[in-house]
């Protein structure tokens, strides 16, 4: 038989979009997955980065005639034609001349920005092209204190010092620059932007596509606005296909809520991380996001721990996990640690050789480490924290195995990307950045109701493909990855992980069938299960191999398919979804195997 033409559901990752997962079988739309989370969240893209939500916070980006460009309470504000040449990055012609005439005062072309966050780094960037003169300020001006810096567009460079920022000038060809400057919010609540000229600079320049954005790196791709910012990514309700592990096709990534406790997850020189005999270099690599937004840590010539923390406030006594991106910069062992911030007793460490990939001295509850794209590991450690105490989370470097005391040589160290605290946690989730305060993304839910005619409802047969990316150690955490039932508990075919088993069900009122023999599942594995069932009839398969038969089972009637949770969305799983098949017959013992080899 061909599975794909004789399923009555087929839902393969591919076709997406905002709250939809389409399924290609059935063609009319009537199988089309409803999707939804209620938070941005980070991926895995085609190319192996790590893809995160970026926004534009810069209204009407390319309409500098717009009211929302001012003067910011000083000087006055350059006059603006719109579309009067062509733009740099496609050509078209919408990019704005601008006439600045300051006279004895300045002349400006502000965006006030209130409600930011007051602990962020931000990055102002701006296209702009000489006209009748060759010189631009780019300005921001933070309660009452101009950060700024000047470009010559001439000779395409910074002019002198920037003053309280970073700044870069990068051509776009045809004459046009990208110039930007990098600052902190250094404890405001509102950030004035855009480019300003002081008395005698008058005269036009080209502009176009003003953005600002949090970032401690620099610019990134232009993101076009108009009436509201704009954000780009696996923003707030969008399904996530995932290309984990150097997968070719993608997989559809389904996450429980979690939070990320750590304010600062990338920026190191903030002082929410306390640094030991040892400091912080930002903007030194190619991160796991594909851009040079890594940070080096490097150990002094001190004998001691060679260390990085953060202090938290565990308020319960549950198992956390701390997670890093790390690659070696002259240290090739590195380790987690947490530590009782009142007692100073390990909660938990791990040693990790992060230049073969290995885990070495381990103390913790659980630990992890991943490979990444370009060198990259991400690495990780369970442990439980204190009740209603402070938790140190450690980032160390160590000379050997099991030695984080040791004289430093002033130049070793660690490249460091993505740093997470999750608590109530036994596994990590995927990166959850954060930029000066904690952040939580909401779980990810898939299902489709109302399907009782794609459904077998006395013969049918359940093919579910997916990577295990937890596996549950224990009963009391009891994580649905898969159910089909009739709106309640009461109906239910359904696969679970707890106690290092996965468990299937048939439950018509009362359990029917049950196994859970299978134990052969490890974090990352590929399970392939097939699940046919009649009355007094099921037999399951798991990758290529007959685990159970059943021949007393009745089978209940069922409407709805929810992928990750049990039937009224809770105990949510956390899986890479490849493909999920429905037939309305009962296939044979060979076909199931076939199609779970």
């Amino acid at each position: 038989m061909s599975f794909l033409s004789d399923a009555s559901l087929v839902m393969i990752p591919s076709g997406y979009k905002d709250q939809k997962v389409y399924s290609s079988t059935p063609t009319d739309g009537s199988a089309d997955l409803t999707f939804s989370r209620a938070s941005s969240a980070t991926r895995v893209n085609s190319s192996g980065l790590v893809e995160k939500v970026r926004e534009n916070l810069n209204l009407y980006s390319q309409d500098f005639t717009n009211a929302a460009y001012v003067t910011a309470g000083y000087g006055s504000r350059a006059s603006v034609v719109a579309d009067t040449t062509a733009n740099p990055l496609t050509g078209a012609q919408d990019a704005d001349t601008a006439t600045f005439s300051a006279g004895v005062a300045q002349s400006r072309l502000l965006q006030q920005f209130t409600g930011l966050s007051t602990t962020n780094k931000f990055t102002y960037s701006l296209y702009v092209k000489a006209g009748t003169k060759s010189t631009v300020k780019i300005y921001g001006e933070v309660t009452a204190v101009g950060v700024f810096a000047d470009f010559d567009l001439a000779t395409a460079s910074v002019i002198g010092t920037p003053t309280l920022c970073t700044a870069s000038i990068v051509s776009a060809g045809s004459g046009w620059y990208r110039c930007s400057i990098t600052f902190n919010a250094q404890g405001a609540g509102s950030v004035d932007c855009g480019p300003v000229s002081w008395a005698g600079e008058d005269g036009t320049l080209f502009i176009y596509g003003a953005q600002l954005e949090v970032s401690d790196f620099g610019p990134t791709p232009y993101i076009a606005t108009t009436s509201s910012a704009v954000s780009v990514g696996p923003v707030s309700g969008l399904p996530r296909l995932d290309y984990s592990g150097g997968a070719t096709c993608p997989s559809l990534l389904l996450e429980p809520q979690r939070t990320n406790v750590l304010p600062q997850s990338n920026y190191f020189a903030a002082a929410d991380w306390i640094k030991i005999n040892g400091s912080i270099a930002t903007n030194q690599a190619t991160s796991p996001e594909g851009i040079g937004n890594a940070s080096t840590f490097t150990e002094d010539t001190s004998s001691g721990f060679h260390v990085m923390y953060d202090n938290i406030v565990a308020a319960f006594s549950t198992a956390h996990t701390l997670s890093a991106f790390v690659k070696p910069n002259g240290r090739n062992i590195m380790y987690l640690r947490m530590e009782n911030a009142s007692t100073g007793s390990g909660l938990g460490i791990t040693y990790f050789n992060i230049s073969t990939g290995q885990i070495l001295t381990d103390s913790s509850t659980s630990s992890s480490i991943e490979a990444y794209a370009n060198g990259w590991y991400r690495v990780s450690i369970t442990a439980t924290t204190p009740s209603a105490q402070s938790t140190l989370f450690a980032i160390g470097l160590a000379d050997v195995d099991n030695s984080r005391s040791y004289t430093g040589d002033g130049t070793s160290g660690i490249y460091l990307y993505g740093a997470q605290a999750e608590p109530s946690a036994t596994y990590p989730t995927s990166l959850i950045p954060t930029n000066g305060t904690s952040v939580t993304r909401v779980g990810d839910i898939a299902l489709k109701t109302s399907i009782s005619s794609l459904i077998g409802q006395t013969e049918g047969t359940l093919f579910f493909d997916w990577i295990m990316n937890h596996e549950s150690p224990n009963s009391s955490e009891d994580l649905y990855t898969l159910t089909m039932s009739d709106g309640t508990g009461n109906k239910i075919i359904g696969i679970n992980n707890y106690n290092q088993t996965l468990a299937v069900f048939i439950k018509d009122t009362t359990t029917q069938f049950f196994d859970n023999s299978y134990t052969s599942g490890t974090d990352g594995a590929r399970i392939k299960l097939a699940l046919a069932y009649a009355n007094n009839d099921v037999a399951l398969y798991i990758n290529g191999t007959q685990i159970a038969t059943d021949s007393s089972a009745t089978i209940p009637t069922l409407s709805q398919v929810r992928l990750n949770t049990f039937w009224n969305g809770n105990y949510p799983d956390s899986t890479s979804v490849n493909q999920l098949l429905l037939f309305k017959t009962l296939l044979t013992n060979a076909e199931l195997a076939a199609l779970t080899a």
